[in-house]
């Protein structure tokens, strides 16, 4: 018979498995204290059959010894290491076989088969938790390519490229001020000369003072109409040339500068970017403005691939770890495995023999019933981990070769514009990059820095 103290101490490591088994939601979840919950599950019922033991242990130092069937009953395991609580139970049944079928027997038999039940649901519920887990890290590993998409960027390959056509307009651009510029200098000077043959016309165009025409010149009298005639021919023929060369060249120096007027402002002569050479210089302006929007839009693109995939490659390789290397989810998957299915097995082989001691009726009866649990196997289906990166297409592509790409320079800094304008135009034609300096230093990405800090 037990001692009291014996019986409320397995009492006591029952009660507590069963409360834990009300709590259903503690498989539920999937938080990191899983493991730590279903370890003390395992611990509480290791604790039921470690009294257990101890109580058998008791009825067992009544035995004379051991029964031949424990080496028997080891061939079950198939070289698996029982815990030793099973051990310690396993043969201190196997010990009382000249008590069986007595009435205390049969109560101590039934209370430990009780037992022996929770601890199969547990070590089952462990098996559940330890897929989930599994499933779990790899659910993690899958979800960082969610974090980073390579054809998401589309500006990514193409800022080299949009770099040398901006380059190309701006000089462009350039050309076609400094044709402007000319185009005005011209229209300055003939807008002078104008001015000046116009003032000359003036100067002459202008009737004769009173009593010029008269034939009496100095209290002169002509005696003859042919000599008035003479004195007037001879006196306005040289202002007739005169005043005839400077229309001409008023009118000459008029035209001239309404040309000139017409090919720097088109035909309205406004200088408003609508016609002439203001018009091509503003045009070219607008179109390498827009490229270089398009320019500084894939660098912004650029810099959204770059902090993707730093956040892509951190994810893959600490979750990669955590699934594959040495320790990890996967192995400590398999490894609890195996162990789950070795308690098992091994709490099968315990329920065989109670159940063989429970159904006694002889001794030859009893014989045969211990020697069929050599037969009996658990279901290992159950504890066959499903490895999910062995599943046909799982795993996912490696992209953790991102971060080769050019670093990522926000533009509107001066560490974007030393990498992509300092060359725009070659050191040899530096009035070039004067023209076009102020326009280009002139940020225009969707993720220009602000304040702008370029320089050059």
């Amino acid at each position: 018979m037990r001692s009291r103290q014996t019986i409320t101490w397995s009492d006591y490591c029952l009660a507590a498995v069963l409360a834990l088994r009300a709590a259903p939601s503690i498989l539920d979840g999937r938080s990191p204290v899983q493991a730590l919950l279903m370890q003390t599950y395992l611990s509480i019922g290791r604790c039921a059959a470690i009294i257990a033991a101890s109580v058998l242990a008791v009825e067992a130092a009544k035995a004379t010894s051991l029964s031949s069937r424990a080496s028997m009953l080891r061939s079950l395991s198939g070289g698996d290491k029982l815990p030793v609580s099973l051990e310690n139970i396993e043969t201190a049944l196997l010990a009382l076989e000249k008590q069986r079928g007595t009435p205390g027997l049969r109560n101590t038999v039934t209370e430990i088969h009780k037992m022996v039940t929770h601890m199969e649901m547990m070590v089952q519920q462990q098996a559940r938790l330890t897929q989930q887990t599994l499933d779990q890290a790899w659910s993690d590993f899958t979800s960082c390519k969610g974090l980073y998409e390579a054809g998401s960027h589309s500006g990514l390959q193409s800022v080299d490229s949009l770099a040398k056509d901006h380059a190309a307009c701006r000089l462009e651009e350039s050309s076609s001020k400094i044709e402007l510029e000319a185009c005005e200098s011209e229209l300055t000077a003939r807008t002078s000369s104008e001015v000046q043959r116009k003032n000359e016309f003036d100067a002459l165009n202008k009737f004769p003072a009173s009593g010029f025409c008269n034939h009496r010149t100095n209290s002169h009298e002509y005696a003859t109409v042919r000599g008035y005639i003479k004195h007037f021919r001879d006196h306005f023929a040289s202002h007739l040339n005169s005043w005839e060369n400077a229309f001409n060249a008023s009118n000459t120096a008029t035209r001239l500068k309404l040309e000139k007027s017409r090919e720097c402002y088109g035909g309205d002569q406004t200088r408003d970017g609508k016609g002439g050479k203001d018009a091509a210089h503003k045009n070219k302006k607008l179109s390498c403005q827009k490229l270089q929007a398009n320019l500084e839009d894939a660098a912004c693109d650029r810099i959204a691939h770059r902090t993707d995939c730093v956040a892509y490659v951190m994810c893959y390789q600490s979750n990669h770890k955590a699934f594959f290397d040495a320790g990890q989810a996967k192995e400590t998957a398999l490894l609890q495995s195996q162990k789950q299915l070795t308690e098992y097995r091994g709490l099968g082989r315990i329920k065989c023999v109670l159940n063989a001691y429970s159904k006694y009726e002889d001794g030859e009866s009893l014989t045969q019933s211990i020697a069929d649990c050599q037969k009996v196997n658990a279901d290992q289906t159950f504890f066959q981990i499903e490895l999910p990166d062995q599943k046909p297409g799982a795993m996912p592509a490696n992209n953790t070769g991102c971060l080769s790409q050019n670093s990522a320079e926000k533009p509107g800094t001066q560490a974007f514009s030393q990498e992509m304008y300092k060359n725009l135009i070659g050191p040899d034609e530096a009035v070039h990059w004067d023209n076009v300096k102020d326009d280009v230093l002139t940020c225009r990405g969707r993720c220009c820095a602000s304040p702008a800090e370029a320089t050059v």
